[in-house]
C-alpha cells in the first residue's frame, strides 16, 4: 500500500501516553493495569526476527509481573506468522488467524462532500451518559472497552457520535492522531440503526474534520469495507492473527 511505511512508523512509535508501553530493541509491548481485561491495551508486537525465544520470554516476564496474559498481536509491519508460529507452539501460544482489509484514505483527496443525514457531534470529553452507554453496547454490556476509550479521550482522541431523530447516540467512531496520521478504531452502529448511512455520516465527518492527514483503519467487516470504499478508502487483503498464552479467551474466538 502507497502508504503503508508511514502507517508502520505510526504503529511503531506513536507516544500512547494513556498507557504504561515499553519500547525495545525488538518491538513494543503496551499495558494497561488499570484495565487488564482490555485486549486492545495490552499486547506486544514483534517486529524484528532475531532471537524470538528471547523475545518471547521477555515478554511472558513483562506481562507475568504485572499479572496479565501475554499476547502477542499482528500488527503494520511485525514479523510474519510463518516465522513466528513455531515459536509460539513452543511456548504454548493459542493463535487465533483472519483475514482483514488493511485501509487507507489521504483526506487531500477527498473533493465530494457526502450529505449527511444524521446529527453529528464530535466529543473530546470523558463519555456518559447516553454514550456511554452505546459505547459499553459494543461490547455486550463489559467496561473494558469504554475505560480504554475514556483513556484516549483524555490523551486528545476524539470521537464522532451520530444520533437518531430523538437525540439519542446510534453510531460512533474513535480518532487517534499524532502527527499527520489518524487511526480510526471502535467503529460501531446499533444494530437497529445499521444500512441508514449512519455510519457512514460519523466516518465522512471524521475524514472531513482530519482534511489534512492520512487516515487508515483495519476491518474484518465486508459490508463496512464497502462503506469505506465509497467514502474513499483503497485496501488490501492483510492475513492477521493473534496469538495468546495458553488458551483462546471467549473474545479471541467470537
Amino acid at each position: 500500500m502507497k502508504n503503508s511505511v508511514q502507517i508502520t512508523q505510526f504503529e511503531k512509535f506513536s507516544p500512547i501516553s494513556y498507557l504504561d508501553y515499553k519500547l525495545t530493541s525488538w518491538g513494543r509491548m503496551l499495558c494497561d493495569t488499570e484495565n487488564k481485561e482490555s485486549y486492545t491495551s495490552n499486547y506486544a508486537v514483534i517486529y524484528r526476527n532475531e532471537n524470538i525465544d528471547e523475545i518471547i520470554k521477555e515478554t511472558e516476564e513483562y506481562y507475568d509481573s504485572r499479572n496479565i496474559v501475554p499476547k502477542i498481536f499482528n500488527r503494520c509491519g511485525s514479523v510474519e506468522l510463518d516465522i513466528l508460529k513455531p515459536y509460539f507452539i513452543k511456548h504454548e501460544y493459542a493463535i487465533r488467524e483472519f483475514d482483514m482489509e488493511f485501509m487507507a484514505l489521504d483526506a487531500n483527496s477527498i473533493k465530494n462532500k457526502i450529505a449527511e443525514k444524521s446529527e453529528i457531534k464530535i466529543i473530546s470529553n470523558v463519555l456518559e451518559g447516553q454514550e456511554y452507554s452505546l459505547a459499553t453496547e459494543q461490547d455486550n454490556g463489559e467496561t473494558y472497552g469504554v475505560k480504554l476509550l475514556n483513556k484516549q479521550l483524555a490523551s486528545g482522541s476524539k470521537m464522532f457520535f451520530a444520533y437518531d431523530e430523538f437525540k439519542k447516540p446510534v453510531s460512533m467512531a474513535l480518532a487517534e492522531k499524532y502527527n499527520n496520521v489518524v487511526y480510526i478504531s471502535d467503529v460501531y452502529t446499533t444494530p437497529s440503526q445499521r444500512r441508514k448511512g449512519c455510519g457512514m455520516a460519523v466516518v465522512n465527518n471524521l475524514i472531513q474534520h482530519y482534511d489534512n492527514s492520512l487516515i487508515y483503519l483495519y476491518t474484518d467487516n465486508p459490508d463496512a469495507a464497502s462503506i469505506y470504499r465509497k467514502l474513499g478508502f483503497s485496501g488490501e487483503s492483510l492475513s492477521s492473527w493473534w496469538a495468546v498464552k495458553g488458551s483462546l479467551p471467549e473474545w479471541c474466538t467470537e
